[in-house]
């Protein structure tokens, strides 16, 4: 009996799939589309965790994974997985398996919910009775907003069976403003180009820096924290809320900055080190450094991370107002130079809650509108003062 997954399925945190010879899981579930493009219906999503369990006595060999967007029946878009990749990332994961990795990196595969006792992971794409295939991610674009992604799994002679699963663009019961005052730059959000989209608990969040009149983050040669203009930058509550989580005390990330003439390369390596050892240790808690975590109503929480240290202002259990300061930006946790990263998330857990696609309320017009709709990338934001 797979305890876990009835639960998780009772929950509503996953999708049932119908009787076939298979189970297919999807974790999260629903599904919640990007705005591409609303003002030409262009959307996009990714299906994290896609879990095909074989149910029967004897092996199915799974030669592709199918995704196909519909919008009441009629399909919009579909994209596939090869047998080949499908085999290669089969053995990917049995390697993290073996290596006792995927416990630590639950935070975004969501194992210890989707596979059920005396279930375990396939190395190869051949599955013996109790065995598993897990699709981190699958990307599809579409050109309309669907309702259902059809998940659908090939055999060698047609499809064993196919799971469908709700697609929405949210909508948040919560009226969110700027967490900071004047111009931003967004430098990083849920635009699938970008690290945050490939990650359950972040796929929505923001990186927002401030800009000097040259479009350069920071003065001199930035080999300081405190030639960036973001350092020491008031972050405000987002909304009304409490404060449910503080963490202040963890320095910020000076040794993470781009040393002057160092190859791009160098850089990576010696940056991703330092910020797999902090995942690897305090998972995606360590990785967001200082952070507030603030409550609102529908189990909404609004994560302000990255703080400078000891620069919070609020304590936990406080009642904050929209447009509160509640700390300054900084640089502690994984973070290459001072940003505020912000997100709003379905949980207070930091690595088992999804992240929620997000709109502001209140910013200017720049270029095109940017009212009702996600930020992307390159977006330049500032509020509309009262």
């Amino acid at each position: 009996m797979k305890t876990k997954w009835l639960a998780a399925c009772a929950a509503g945190m996953l999708a049932a799939a119908p009787a076939s010879a298979l189970e297919i899981r999807i974790d999260p579930s629903p599904i919640y589309v990007f705005d591409l493009s609303p003002e030409r219906g262009l959307f996009d999503v990714v299906l994290q965790n896609i879990l095909v369990v074989n149910d029967e006595a004897a092996p199915l060999d799974v030669r592709g994974l199918r995704i196909e967007l519909r919008r009441e029946g009629e399909l919009l878009a579909a994209a596939r997985v090869p047998s080949a990749k499908i085999a290669k990332t089969a053995g990917t994961f049995a390697g993290l398996d073996d290596a006792g990795l995927l416990p630590v990196m639950d935070f975004q595969f969501h194992l210890s919910r989707l596979l059920g006792e005396g279930e375990s992971l396939s190395a190869d794409p051949v599955l013996e009775p109790g065995e598993a295939y897990l699709n981190a991610s699958l990307h599809v674009s579409s050109a309309g907003l669907p309702d259902t992604a059809r998940v659908i799994v090939e055999g060698p002679d047609g499809d064993f069976g196919y799971q469908d699963v709700p697609v929405s663009r949210y909508a948040s019961g919560v009226t969110y403003v700027s967490p900071v005052e004047g111009r931003w730059y967004v430098a990083a959000s849920g635009d699938a180009e970008h690290h945050h989209r490939w990650v359950v608990s972040s796929e929505f969040a923001l990186d927002l820096i401030r800009l000097g009149p040259d479009l350069k983050s920071h003065t001199g040669d930035g080999s300081q924290l405190t030639d960036y203009l973001t350092f020491g930058a008031p972050v405000l509550a987002a909304a009304d809320g409490v404060v449910v989580v503080v963490k202040s005390d963890r320095e910020d990330s000076a040794g993470m900055l781009r040393l002057k003439d160092e190859p791009y390369e160098d850089y990576m390596q010696r940056v991703m080190a330092q910020q797999q050892a902090i995942i690897m240790t305090d998972g995606f808690e360590g990785a967001a450094g200082n952070y507030v975590l603030i409550r609102h109503t529908d189990g909404e929480h609004s994560l302000y991370a990255h703080l400078r240290k000891a620069s919070v202002r609020v304590s936990v259990g406080d009642s904050v107002r929209a447009g509160q300061p509640i700390g300054d930006a900084g640089s502690s946790g994984n973070s290459t130079e001072p940003h505020l990263h912000f997100q709003v998330i379905d949980g207070p857990d930091l690595n088992s809650a999804r992240g929620l696609p997000i709109e502001f309320t209140g910013l200017k017009d720049d270029w095109f509108s940017m009212q009702r709709r996600h930020l992307r990338a390159g977006d330049v934001i500032e509020q509309n003062l009262p």
